[in-house]
Parts: structure tokens; C-alpha cells; sequence
């Protein structure tokens, strides 16, 4: 009796220990299959953050790009008609440019400026003396509507007020000289240096002398502009005409058929008749059409305008010379310029606008002959 219950009892413990060892494995599965599904829960959720993450990312570059897209297009609404015409181009379309000097910081100069704009140039032409500032920061600033149309004239006060000043403007324009030319669709535009060597043997000269003769010589050219800042011509105010500098290229602009010289230096505004070279007494042109406006391209001589009244303080107009067609003084604004075609005639029309209500105060007209006219 007692060795059939040692024997049930042995059986028991064994069976015992068999489901022990039993349990204890499958608790040790159980366990890593809950540590296997909890990592695998993890991995998934892991995937489904990357995934989730790549796709706003991949939304958030089409929503970029499609901003993009309405900013180009915006930009191009802007600039509609508004810019440079491409390199090269010749077509024979109408444009308009404006020019002015002496700008300044003023609340004059922004108003300036702010007018230029409604009348949408294609070429914006500062006539000198930008920022009266140690530096051009703040006439940079307030002309940066204009920053791809801009083609500057040098002053006194940028050339002549320090060294860093005048590189600020070469960097920001690109010139390595204070001179140089450039074409816009049918016209050529020049832009002296009166602040650098100018005789006949310098450089500048030679440059002039050359381009000139190019440009009157190329069918494709029909009017030609030349930029500068001190006036050759001036009734009696502020400063006195550049009487050398003159003398030696107002005879080279009647050679080559010069259109128009605009010019700064003296705070006001004054307008020349159509005149030419006189040899005989060189302070005193000859007038060769006596009429306001309306004048002949082609034989009548050239137009000169000072247009110093972009910003800075007037100077007082003390007389009026003979060959003057027109002058004012106390009013800022600019000149603006408009070529229009036709065949076989192309028109330039100039406008003085002040800036009070945009009031004309000048207009006058000269017409010619286009070079390569079309014969029907």
C-alpha cells in the first residue's frame, strides 16, 4: 500500500515537473512572440510616420511649385512691356524712357521717382549727382523700383566724394569706366563723362569719337541720345556752361547727327531750340528753327535739355539766353521721352511732368525720316 502511493506520488511530481518545464517555455514564447508583435507594431508605426512625412513633404513641393508658378506669372503681368528688349532685338516698336538728376534723398526725390513709375519707362536715365550721402545707399534704395532699366550718368558728388562711394555705384551697375554707350531697340544712347579727360587725345574721346560714327552709320540706328552732366548750354543761374568740354564735342554731335543731349548739374529746368555749332562765337549756338515744337530731324540741329530736377534744392534762374525755348525753376519732376514709328517717319516727343498732379510744363517734337524706310 505505501509503495502504490510513493509511486502515484512520484508520477505526480513528475507530471508535475514535465508541465512546469512546459509552461515555462511556452510563457518564454508567449513573451517573445508579445515582444516580437510589440517591435513589429513599432516598425509599422515607424514606416507609417516616414511615409506620411515623405508624402507633406512631396505636397509641400507641389504647393511650392505651384506658388512659384502664379509668382512667375505675376511677375511677368508686372513686367509686361516694362523691361529691357532682348539683345539683338530690332523691332521697330515704340518706347518710352525718362531722365531727371540731382536726385538726392528727399521726400521730393521718392515723389519724383514715384511718378517715373506711373508713366512705366523702359529706360530710366539718372542724369548725376545720385546721393549727396557719404554713400549711394539710400538713393540705391529708393531707385530700386528701377534696378533692370537703369543707366546712370556720373556726378560731382558720386565721383568726387570718395572713393567707396564711386565703387559702390561700378559694383552696383557693373562699369569698370565712367563712360560708355549702349543701343535700345532703334535708338543709341551715350553717356559721357564730364568729370573725366576729355581732350582729344584721351581715351574717352576716341571712344566717343568711334562710337559715334559707328552708330550714325548703322541702318538699324534711327535717333541717337547722348547722357552727360555738366550743361554745355545754360542761361545765367548756378553754374556756367562747360565751355571746353563744348567746344571740342558739340561740333563731333552736329558730324554725326546727334538728336538730343540731356544734361544736369544746374537745379532747374531749361530747353534749347534746335541748335548747331557756331565757330565763330561758340557761347552763342545757331538757332535753326525758332518754332516750340515740331522740328526736322534730319537738317534741324540739336535739342539740349538740362534737367536738373529730380530732388535737391532749386537754383535760381537769373535771365534767359536767346537760343532757350523754354525754362522754369521750382518745380521738381522729369523728362519724358517717347520714340513712336511709323513709315517712313519715327516721332520723338518730350514731356516735362512736375510732380504736383503731373502738370506739362514742356513738350516738343522732332521727327525724321527712318533709315532703313520700307518702299511701297
Amino acid at each position: 500500500m505505501v509503495h502504490n502511493i510513493s509511486k502515484t506520488i512520484a508520477i505526480i511530481v513528475a507530471f508535475s515537473a514535465i508541465a512546469f518545464v512546459f509552461t515555462s517555455s511556452l510563457i518564454t514564447s508567449i513573451e517573445h512572440i508579445a515582444q516580437a508583435t510589440s517591435l513589429k507594431k513599432d516598425i509599422d508605426k515607424i514606416l507609417k510616420d516616414v511615409k506620411k512625412k515623405l508624402k507633406d513633404k512631396d505636397n509641400d513641393e507641389k504647393e511650392d511649385e505651384k506658388e512659384d508658378e502664379k509668382e512667375d506669372e505675376k511677375e511677368a503681368k508686372t513686367d509686361y512691356g516694362y523691361g529691357f528688349s532682348d539683345e539683338g532685338d530690332t523691332k521697330r516698336e515704340d518706347f518710352n524712357f525718362v531722365a531727371a538728376g540731382d536726385y538726392g534723398c528727399s521726400k521730393n526725390t521718392k515723389n519724383t521717382i514715384n511718378n517715373m513709375k506711373d508713366k512705366k519707362p523702359e529706360l530710366v536715365l539718372p542724369l548725376g549727382d545720385l546721393s549727396v550721402d557719404n554713400t549711394a545707399t539710400c538713393w540705391l534704395d529708393l531707385i530700386a523700383p528701377f534696378d533692370d532699366k537703369l543707366q546712370i550718368t556720373f556726378g560731382y558728388h558720386d565721383v568726387k566724394n570718395g572713393e567707396s562711394k564711386l565703387n559702390q555705384y561700378k559694383e552696383a551697375f557693373g562699369l569698370d569706366k565712367l563712360y560708355y554707350s549702349f543701343n535700345y531697340r532703334h535708338a543709341h544712347f551715350i553717356v559721357m563723362s564730364t568729370l573725366s579727360e576729355f581732350d582729344v587725345t584721351s581715351d574717352q574721346y576716341k571712344f566717343i569719337e568711334k562710337d559715334l560714327k559707328d552708330a550714325s552709320e548703322n541702318e538699324n540706328i534711327d535717333w541717337i541720345v547722348v547722357t552727360g552732366y555738366g550743361p554745355f548750354y545754360t542761361s545765367p543761374t548756378a553754374h556756367p556752361a562747360k565751355n571746353d568740354i563744348r567746344n571740342i564735342y558739340h561740333p563731333l554731335f552736329d558730324r554725326y547727327g546727334v538728336d538730343l543731349v540731356l544734361q544736369g548739374h544746374n537745379h532747374n529746368y531749361q530747353r534749347t531750340y534746335p541748335i548747331t555749332f557756331n565757330v565763330g562765337k561758340t557761347s552763342n549756338p545757331t538757332v535753326t528753327n525758332t518754332f516750340a515744337t515740331g522740328y526736322e530731324g534730319n537738317k534741324d540741329g540739336i535739342v539740349y535739355a538740362v534737367v536738373g530736377t529730380a530732388g535737391e534744392g532749386f537754383h535760381p534762374l537769373e535771365g534767359q539766353q536767346s537760343y532757350m525755348a523754354k525754362q522754369f525753376e521750382g518745380k521738381f519732376g522729369f523728362l519724358d521721352i517717347e520714340i513712336s514709328n511709323g513709315n517712313p517717319h519715327t516721332k520723338l516727343t518730350g514731356i516735362f511732368y512736375d510732380n504736383i498732379e503731373g502738370g506739362i510744363q514742356d513738350s516738343f517734337t522732332i521727327e525724321k525720316e527712318i533709315k532703313n524706310k520700307i518702299i511701297e
